[in-house]
C-alpha cells in the first residue's frame, strides 16, 4: 500500500509499516516543515495515503480529494501503538476499496469517524 507518513509520524512505526512490505514516504526525509496542503497535493499526485497524527491536517482544503487515516493515542509511546497498527491497515484496506478518497481516525477504540466527502475539510470534527 502507498501511504505518506506526515512529519509528526514516528519513525519506528513507519520502519514497522515498511517491513510489512507497505510503500511508505517520508515527509521528514523529503519534504520537512512543508504546509499540509502540500502534503495533500503530494498524496494525490503520487496517489497515497495520508498517515498522521496532526488534527490540523483535517483543517486543509485541496483542491482535489484525498484520503486521510488519523491516528489518535494521546499519550501513548510508539511502542505501545504498535500493536493496533495492524488494525489500523486493515482498517484503509477496506476504505480503499470502495475507490473514495476518505478520512478516518483510529485509536485504541479501532476505526471511527468515517467520512468519504468530496473535501477532507468536511470530515471529522470532534
Amino acid at each position: 500500500m502507498k501511504l505518506l507518513a506526515d512529519e509528526n509520524f514516528p519513525p519506528s512505526l513507519i520502519s514497522a509499516l515498511q517491513k510489512k512490505r507497505h510503500d511508505v514516504k517520508r515527509i521528514q526525509r523529503t519534504s520537512r516543515g512543508i504546509s499540509d496542503l502540500s502534503v495533500c497535493d503530494i498524496a494525490r499526485r503520487e496517489n497515497r495515503i495520508i498517515i498522521t497524527f496532526d488534527r490540523d491536517i483535517l483543517d486543509v482544503k485541496p483542491e482535489k480529494q484525498v484520503s486521510a487515516m488519523l491516528f489518535h493515542f494521546p499519550q501513548m509511546t510508539p511502542e505501545e501503538i504498535l500493536p493496533y497498527l495492524d488494525g489500523a491497515i486493515e482498517a484503509i484496506i477496506k476504505l480503499k476499496k470502495k475507490k473514495k478518497p476518505f478520512s478516518a481516525n483510529y485509536s485504541t477504540n479501532g476505526l471511527e469517524n468515517v467520512t468519504a466527502e468530496k473535501k477532507i475539510s468536511k470530515s471529522i470534527r470532534n
